[in-house]
């Protein structure tokens, strides 16, 4: 399928709000031991399911919302339960990192990613409802970040 604007515009997005992650303009908050100790083990958790979904996409995998041609609709591993699970990672890791940092400015930013990740991902199912005629039986048995509870 063609890139659009809109691929390059969610790209660059990303791009930015990382890129803002990585430089703080806030002071940091004293945190609890318990809060750091459980940010830290929720940023490795979303580390690994990132890196994990990242390598079962394969040659499926591109950093743009609209599907690569030639790509395959997975549905299994980690996309067996969730349709999006390299940001559910990467939503994990940018959460429990700020949290156990105590970084407020990370807070932020990572406010900023969930709500860009839940636009870019409300713009690349349409994609790929268009490329793939069974991903909307997929959409309808998996969440979109996290596992469907019933």
């Amino acid at each position: 399928m063609k890139k659009t604007a809109q691929d390059y515009i969610f790209v660059g997005l990303q791009l930015m709000l990382f890129a803002g992650y990585v430089f703080e303009w806030l002071p940091r908050v004293k945190v609890p031991a318990a809060v750091t100790v459980s940010g830290m083990a929720l940023a490795v958790l979303g580390l690994a399911i990132a890196v994990f979904s990242v390598i079962h996409l394969n040659r499926s995998l591109t950093v743009f919302p609209t599907p690569k041609k030639g790509a395959e609709l997975i549905e299994s591993g980690l996309y067996r339960w969730v349709r999006h699970p390299i940001y559910t990672g990467i939503i994990l890791l940018v959460f429990g990192y700020a949290a156990g940092t105590g970084s407020v400015h990370k807070l932020i930013i990572a406010f900023g990613l969930l709500l860009l990740f839940y636009l870019k991902s409300t713009y690349e199912e349409k994609q790929l409802i268009k490329k793939y005629t069974t991903y909307v039986y997929y959409r309808r048995r998996t969440g979109r970040f996290f596992p469907k509870l019933f």
